[in-house]
């Protein structure tokens, strides 16, 4: 091999060596795609906003429909009214002997609605006015005909000075395996005037 055709194959190969080397150090320093770094787990309101909330009630003179819809306004959740297939009389004095004897005996009025599917609400809200120191027939109906079990259910109460009257324990009576909170009974047309108990009464169970 003469002198040029030696150098011609020595300048060939050190340009393959540097090709090849150059080729493999762009394959080794090509950037990558990045990974998302973990996300951490959220965390979720174990009783709060998370849960899908009815409020059922019976208002006879509109005092317990107000209350439930302060409720709502606060909370959320969907409005049902419970209605006696057989409507009271207008006359409160007539309405009064009626629903004296029907407390007495516990009888539950046949309803005209129902809930369409009540094992999808996790906090059932439940509203009376109370008559002869109890919950209404039309309520006891509406009791009677779900299964709470392990719901949290909520009492409230408009009233003519009796108050709550215990209808929390009522309610545990007629569904002991539900977790029935603290409730909170409103004079008869001081709803608007106690918004501010109302929020504070919601907020103390952590809805």
């Amino acid at each position: 091999m003469n002198r040029k055709g030696f150098i011609a194959g020595v300048v060939t190969g050190l340009v393959t060596i540097l090709l090849l080397g150059g080729c493999n150090f762009m394959s080794q320093n090509k950037a990558q795609p990045k990974s998302d770094p973990p996300q951490a787990p959220q965390a979720t309101d174990s009783v709060g906003k998370n849960k899908k909330i009815l409020i059922a009630y019976f208002s006879y003179e509109g005092n317990t429909k107000a209350f439930a819809e302060s409720i709502q306004k606060q909370v959320g959740g969907d409005l049902f009214a419970i209605e006696p297939q057989d409507a009271y009389p207008k006359n409160r004095d007539a309405t009064i002997e009626q629903t004296k004897s029907q407390v007495e005996s516990k009888y539950k009025p046949k309803l005209t609605n129902k809930v369409a599917d009540i094992r999808s609400y996790d906090v059932i809200f439940i509203g009376t006015p109370i008559w002869w120191y109890t919950i209404s027939p039309p309520v006891r109906t509406f009791l009677s005909e779900y299964d709470l079990a392990g719901k949290t259910v909520v009492p409230f109460s408009t009233h003519k000075g009796s108050g709550l009257s215990g209808i929390d324990k009522t309610i545990k009576e007629i569904h002991p395996t539900a977790n029935v909170l603290e409730g909170l009974a409103i004079g008869d047309g001081q709803v608007n005037s106690k918004q501010a108990d109302i929020s504070k009464w919601l907020q103390k169970l952590k809805l």
